[in-house]
């Protein structure tokens, strides 16, 4: 029986359903409680924030923990990076829904100059890199051009998490203030994971 539970034997799809369903329940619960109200809206999208950082993390550090450390668990990593930044993506959408929700209900944008502008970009981005991630579109475009898109967005990615860390550690400086250095270590990790030569090729997991 607990041979049937390890979580290696979540893969493909699994993770994106389960990731999908698991959210999308806790954002009801958390309307449950506190009702449909700015607080109870407020409350989802942090969630929702909060849960988008560690598949980002992930999926950043997938080939890159490959290379330096290779091993099962960066094995099952690098295997399942699509689906694990699809159900980023779906998390992000989560996200989108709760912040138009709460603009819907307050009448004001409730985010702007910096900050918004990195938000559409970042949306931009993720909605390319969706739609590229899929085998069918992925052949109609070159290797170049998928590497450039997903690259450019995954640190635009990067950079938005980086100064929203920084910028909460100024008012939470215990939670946040690890979350800012994890997320500045990916940078460099990557970095020199790219001075390593290729061990071994890894096919992506399709069901």
């Amino acid at each position: 029986m607990l041979q049937l539970m390890r979580w290696d034997r979540f893969r493909t799809w699994e993770i994106v359903t389960l990731t999908s369903i698991s959210v999308a329940t806790m954002m009801l619960l958390l309307l449950f409680a506190h009702g449909l109200t700015e607080t109870g809206v407020l409350l989802t999208i942090r969630a929702t924030g909060r849960v988008s950082f560690p598949l980002f993390f992930m999926l950043s550090l997938s080939g890159s923990l490959y290379k330096l450390i290779p091993s099962r668990k960066a094995y099952w990593l690098l295997a399942n990076r699509k689906y694990l930044g699809l159900a980023f993506a779906i998390v992000y959408l989560y996200h989108a829904l709760g912040f138009t929700t709460l603009i819907i209900m307050t009448r004001e944008p409730n985010i702007e100059g910096l900050e918004l502008i990195l938000s559409i970009i970042c949306y931009g981005f993720l909605v390319a890199m969706t739609v590229t991630s899929f085998r069918n579109i992925r052949r109609r475009i070159s290797p170049w051009l998928w590497n450039s898109l997903h690259g450019t967005g995954m640190l635009f990615f990067w950079y938005f998490f980086l100064q929203e860390f920084m910028h909460r550690a100024e008012e939470n400086m215990v939670v946040y203030l690890p979350l800012a250095l994890m997320t500045a270590a990916i940078l460099p990790i990557k970095l020199i994971a790219a001075t390593k030569p290729e061990k071994t090729t890894v096919q992506e997991v399709n069901p």
